[in-house]
């Protein structure tokens, strides 16, 4: 994957306001991890509104933001593609981009501080054209710089409906930086020529686009494929990356049941039976 090159940030003569020092993740600047780990966070830094100085990110990733900042919302790919990736894919049918103010100077900046909805990890990817597409599961995109085209994926018939997340999924194009989050910690797999590795379908977030992926049982058993709880994972078969989660909010919901308060026949609430 060849990285974009472009000017530095701190080249910048007016500077904008940055928190604490984080993990670099991008060699210009633009992209900074605040607190890494369970309650991760990037902060970004705007300049000019062009294709590598302003930002796009998911509806609702915003937790602060300068203000030589402003924000519009566009329905990215059009209104056919925004109603796929919103009701089809789990996604923001429309997208925030964040840019500084029309008034302001020449060489002005700001930063925005943006954070997934749910406590994981996030990672920064470099697409370098043609060739370097990255799909996504529901969830995993941030933000991207604005020359990265955020569409949809038809998986297949068969794909979709085993895999547990529908047949549209989230596909990232073009040219530039693309922010992934995940919930849990982030695990890479370099899948070597013929290497095939099996994933269970509620821990991917990320892949590119070029790898062959079907679905299969588990094990080679249907007994123990049924009863080890493991059903139908994605199996995956280099050359080629792909990006897992350690935690899945299927996990969540299923070891939450027993304790969500439920209405009893009587109709009032009980929990685990009482």
């Amino acid at each position: 994957m060849t990285g974009v090159m472009a000017e530095p940030y701190s080249n910048s003569p007016v500077k904008a306001h940055t928190s604490t020092p984080g993990q670099v993740i991008d060699p210009t600047g633009k992209f900074t991890v605040k607190q890494q780990g369970a309650f991760s966070a990037v902060e970004v830094i705007v300049r000019q509104e062009d294709g590598q100085s302003s930002v796009k990110a998911a509806g609702g990733a915003m937790v602060s933001m300068h203000n030589n900042v402003d924000l519009r919302v566009e329905l990215e790919g059009g209104v056919g593609a925004a109603c796929c990736r919103c009701c089809c894919a789990g996604s923001s049918g429309f997208l925030t981009h964040f840019f500084i103010k029309p008034e302001m100077p020449p060489g002005t900046r700001g930063d925005v501080l943006l954070a997934p909805g749910v406590p994981g990890e996030i990672i920064l990817l470099q697409l370098a054209g043609t060739g370097d597409d990255w799909l996504m599961e529901k969830g995993a995109f941030l933000a991207s710089d604005p020359t990265v085209e955020i569409g949809v994926h038809a998986q297949g018939v068969v794909t979709g409906c085993f895999g547990g997340e529908g047949i549209f999924i989230l596909r990232g194009s073009g040219q530039g930086r693309l922010l992934v989050s995940s919930y849990g910690s982030i695990i890479r797999y370099d899948l070597g020529p013929g290497e095939v590795r099996k994933i269970d379908n509620g821990a991917l977030v990320a892949w590119q686009a070029h790898l062959r992926y079907t679905i299969s049982k588990a094990s080679r058993s249907l007994f123990a494929t049924i009863f080890s709880g493991e059903g139908f994972v994605t199996q995956f078969t280099g050359p080629g990356t792909v990006y897992a989660q350690t935690r899945s909010l299927q996990g969540l919901a299923n070891a939450l049941a027993p304790y969500i308060v439920r209405q009893n026949s009587g109709g009032g609430p009980a929990v685990n039976g009482l």
